[in-house]
């Protein structure tokens, strides 16, 4: 298999003790990075963080933030954006102008996003009859239908076009508890087994030296629900699918897309039939959380296409975006000193919101500012070892 493991992944989440055990390693992670705009002092004792409010800045400890600060600088970086687009309605779109300057999208890939968004839609569907209906209209042979919903699982359906010899596979995203808890097990896991380079992501050879083999951090929530379906599927992928000359594609939505995107690169790693070209296997992922290290997610790009609805908050929820959200709080607060606003209770913030709800020209932070900081913040994503990024 493309990548190593001592057990079952599913093992991890197989037992609520070990749901839990891993929802408390994440909230860790979260107190840890998050300790710059933190509240109130933090203590960690036996596993255990326990968090003491504050009122005034006498609770800060050291250089972080009041809880009276951290809702003034939150409060007033909204009002900032509300600002910036009365001044230019147009000022968030142009980030994504610039970001997609370079995509050169067809539009027969967009009639096929289109077509595949709706077999993504059809995963939530619980009702057999229903997804078989669907399947049928649409001249498909629907030939598996799982609402698996335990963590670290995931709902799933299997479709075959026999006339273009093309099997679908649609994976249900985020709509219930537990796939709530998948998706907040958000642990960046390292994995070894699969290397890279400019023409190849496979399982590794036998007799791989260390420098040709390259680890991958990972969502653990959702590479566990991924391997999960690739046990699953696998055999009769790896003994009819392939040897029918099948072409496999998967899709899926928010969690189904996160899914798609480790599933695809799990059944690639582990059956040889689909490294050999980028058509046989492919994933189309819509608002997929980030799920990857910046290296692999950049070399899934050949099977892998990604969806991103612009300010499309899925996307972004990151242990790592939370970083760069501590940082840009802590940046307006410095902002709001520097302009001699300070905070050390309830009243003076119910002043200030009482004196800054009307839109005017005096930013707190200009464009020019506030681009140099997402520069800077996102320079050299290649250098981040713990952030997870979108394939």
């Amino acid at each position: 298999r493309g990548i190593n493991r001592d057990k079952d992944a599913n093992d991890d989440l197989a037992t609520p003790a070990a749901v839990m055990r891993k929802l408390m390693e994440m909230m860790e992670i979260v107190g840890h990075v998050s300790d710059e705009v933190r509240p109130a002092s933090s203590v960690v004792s036996n596993g255990t963080r326990s968090i003491t409010t504050a009122t005034t800045s006498d609770g800060a400890d050291g250089d972080s933030m009041t809880q009276v600060q951290m809702i003034a600088a939150f409060y007033s970086l909204i009002h900032l954006h509300r600002e910036l687009h009365a001044k230019d309605p147009d000022y968030r779109d142009k980030l994504y102008d610039d970001e997609r300057k370079d995509d050169d999208v067809q539009l027969d890939e967009m009639n096929e996003l289109a077509e595949y968004l709706e077999y993504a839609h059809w995963a939530y569907e619980c009702s057999y009859s229903v997804i078989s209906h669907n399947c049928r209209v649409a001249g498909l042979d629907l030939i598996r239908h799982d609402t698996a919903t335990e963590p670290g699982r995931v709902g799933h359906f299997v479709a075959l076009n026999h006339s273009e010899k093309l099997a679908i596979i649609g994976l249900k995203g985020t709509s219930t508890l537990s796939d709530v808890l998948t998706d907040l097990i958000a642990i960046p896991k390292e994995h070894a087994g699969c290397y890279f380079d400019e023409k190849t992501f496979a399982a590794p050879a036998k007799n791989a030296s260390e420098s040709e083999q390259a680890t991958m951090r990972c969502h653990e929530g959702i590479f566990t629900a991924a391997i999960w379906v690739a046990d699953s599927l696998q055999p009769m992928i790896e003994n009819l699918l392939v040897p029918l000359k099948y072409k496999v594609v998967i899709c899926g939505h928010s969690l189904g897309a996160g899914t798609s995107c480790l599933l695809g690169l799990e059944l690639r790693s582990r059956i040889a039939a689909f490294r050999k070209n980028y058509t046989d296997l492919r994933v189309l992922a819509y608002a997929s959380p980030p799920v990857l290290s910046y290296t692999a997610s950049k070399a899934c790009a050949p099977f892998i296409t990604s969806m991103v609805n612009n300010s499309d908050v899925v996307p972004r929820s990151s242990v790592s975006n939370l970083v760069v959200m501590s940082k840009l709080l802590c940046r307006v607060n410095e902002s709001l000193e520097a302009n001699g606003m300070s905070f050390d209770s309830w009243t003076s913030l119910r002043k200030y919101y009482d004196e800054h709800t009307k839109i005017d020209d005096q930013l707190l932070l200009t464009e020019e500012e506030l681009d140099a900081f997402f520069d800077e913040t996102h320079a050299a994503p290649e250098n981040d070892t713990e952030s997870l990024f979108v394939p």
